[in-house]
């Protein structure tokens, strides 16, 4: 506070040594104002680009009149010299009578080329196009000289008013300096009294008036920051040791363990449960994590796992209460709304009933699987015998003996096929591709259906492509397909209505389209149509018609690079799409 009265004859003294600086480099100015005032304008550059380009027409006509005088170039080059110049120094008029010489010029020209063409009045025209050339290089001299004489005076004339300027504005600085130190320092000088007299947080803090932008914005801050200490001073600590613990609960009522650690490694939060499987207390929540004082079995393994390194997820195998158990740890980076990484928290979530439960429902599949081998061997002897022995039945007795040998066979290969079936996953479904050609195998596909609709009443047609090619197929899991998306329609279906199959090539891919005149899905099961164990029930049937069936299908079909959609038809009715490419990657037969 002592200084501040010295204030302002510190600024006076700064604000001299500026004028002083001010006046040495316009004297530099003036200088160089007086030596670029030597140097040829512009225009007088344009003036002797104008002369130059005359000297190149007065050369090019020279060599078209004298060719042996000028050998290095044809008569064609110095003609398009000639022009070239001329178009240029059309572009670069600066004289006021220069228009007119240069159409002088171009008539001269044109005369001149014709006398070469016709052997007639070439020397006078020659004589006549060298005038015009010369009278070009006259104009442009002239102005060039003219123009000279105006910038010297023109020159003189800014130096001597620069001069002046620079005396008149460094005495106005001067005189100015003072007054402007005297509004900085004042309004300052006022402001610290102010503060020296230590007025009370959360009153009012009176300045004086500010004379001068930069003071009113260091006023407009200084009363932000002494609002600001005001509401800290009023700031009651017990509500942020409230939120605090508030913020705890929160952590210690998840269910996974958690471990929450500082940009420097220190820890800031050790759940119950993360102190349980480290076996440490509350100790530890004030040291840093790589020196966690602790004998338990689980730290070194955490301490390995548990670092910037860790991405997704991430099992681990712990002791806790004297038995292993399995945990899935996760990391999350903690940052500031502006994204500087302020530290990071690790979560372990206890995973072993799940883990558990796959292993049990994976030996439950294997089981059902075996189980189902002896029947169904059973069953498609069975079927075989009545289909060897079907040409003594009549018509339809022999239809109901082809689809019960169609349908013993399929249950077969989905018995073989149930353990892949029931672990669907990306890749899960191991393919047999052979070249199958789908056109031909259509009809046989849909044998089984063609006595069920007309049982019901629902006329069945199928339209197949006669240019289909051999596809590489899993002709087993994709008749699947096709009888899984028939049946479906033909259920939806009811008496009258039409089921329509169609297969055909569309853009490079086999197509396969199903549709029917259902009552159609409501939006609510179309959103998780292809998911697996989504059953739901379209409006009038009697039974789901999306449930596991829609999933097998959509693993068979993505197992053979393709992709299976549904489309609502208006008015009613459904319309499911398979298309799988005709000429796809090169796969391992056996691939999974």
């Amino acid at each position: 506070m002592i200084v501040l009265p010295t204030l302002q004859r510190r600024i006076r003294g700064e604000f001299l040594r500026i004028v002083v600086i001010f006046g040495v480099l316009g004297l530099l100015l003036v200088g160089a104002i007086f030596v670029a005032g030597r140097v040829p304008t512009l225009l007088v550059s344009m003036n002797y680009d104008s002369i130059a380009w005359g000297r190149e027409m007065e050369t090019a006509m020279n060599a078209l009149r004298f060719p042996q005088q000028y050998p290095e170039k044809g008569a064609e080059q110095w003609r398009g010299q000639f022009e070239s110049a001329l178009g240029k120094a059309r572009a670069n008029v600066t004289e006021a009578g220069e228009p007119r010489v240069l159409d002088a010029l171009q008539a001269s020209w044109a005369r001149f080329q014709a006398g070469l063409e016709s052997g007639r009045d070439v020397d006078d025209a020659f004589k006549d196009l060298r005038m015009a050339v010369a009278e070009l290089v006259k104009v442009n001299e002239q102005g060039m000289l003219d123009r000279l004489r105006r910038s010297a005076l023109i020159r003189d004339a800014t130096v001597l008013g620069a001069a002046c300027l620079f005396v008149l504005g460094t005495l106005l600085a001067v005189f100015m300096a003072d007054g402007i130190s005297g509004k900085v320092s004042h309004p300052l000088r006022r402001a610290a009294e102010v503060l020296k007299a230590r007025p009370r947080l959360g009153t009012i803090l009176h300045l004086p008036p500010p004379q001068t932008l930069e003071v009113r914005i260091l006023f407009d801050e200084l009363g932000r920051l002494w609002s600001r200490l005001s509401e800290l001073d009023a700031l009651n600590l017990g509500s942020l040791a409230a939120e605090k613990s508030k913020l705890e609960a929160i952590l210690e009522s998840a269910e996974d363990a958690i471990l929450v650690l500082d940009e420097s490694m220190r820890v800031a939060h050790l759940s119950v449960r993360m102190s349980a499987i480290l076996n440490v207390g509350a100790e530890g929540g004030d040291l840093n994590w790589r020196d966690l004082p602790t004998t338990g079995p689980n730290y070194m393994a955490l301490r390995e796992l548990l670092n910037a390194n860790l991405q997704g997820k991430r099992d681990i195998v712990l002791q806790v209460d004297g038995e292993e158990r399995t945990f899935s740890a996760r990391r999350r980076e903690l940052v500031t709304p502006s994204g500087k990484p302020i530290g990071q928290i690790f979560l372990l979530s206890d995973v072993t009933e799940g883990r558990r439960r796959e292993g049990l429902r994976s030996e439950m599949m294997d089981w059902i699987s075996h189980e189902l081998k002896t029947p169904m061997q059973s069953l498609c002897l069975a079927a075989d015998l009545l289909d060897r022995r079907k040409g003594g039945f009549d018509h339809e007795v022999g239809l109901l003996v082809e689809t019960v040998y169609e349908d013993a066979a399929r249950l077969r290969i989905l018995a073989h096929q149930f353990l892949d079936i029931a672990r669907m996953a990306p890749g899960a479904l191991r393919l047999d591709l052979q070249p199958v050609n789908p056109g031909r195998m259509l009809e046989r596909w849909l044998r089984p259906f063609e006595l069920l609709a007309r049982e019901q009443g629902i006329v069945l047609n199928v339209h197949s492509s006669r240019d289909i090619p051999d596809v590489p197929l899993d002709a087993d899991r994709f008749a699947w397909v096709v009888s899984n998306l028939v049946s479906n329609a033909v259920r939806a279906s009811t008496s009258g209505d039409e089921v329509s199959v169609r297969l055909e090539l569309h853009g490079g891919a086999l197509r396969l389209d199903v549709e029917d005149q259902g009552a159609g899905l409501p939006p609510s099961v179309q959103a998780r149509l292809f998911e697996p164990f989504s059953h739901g029930r379209a409006a009038g049937t009697r039974e789901g018609l999306v449930g596991l069936g829609l999933a097998i299908s959509r693993s068979i079909v993505e197992a053979h690079g393709g992709v299976i959609g549904y489309a609502a038809r208006s008015p009613r009715g459904s319309r499911f799409t398979v298309s799988i490419p005709v000429h796809p990657e090169e796969k391992n037969a056996d691939q999974t």
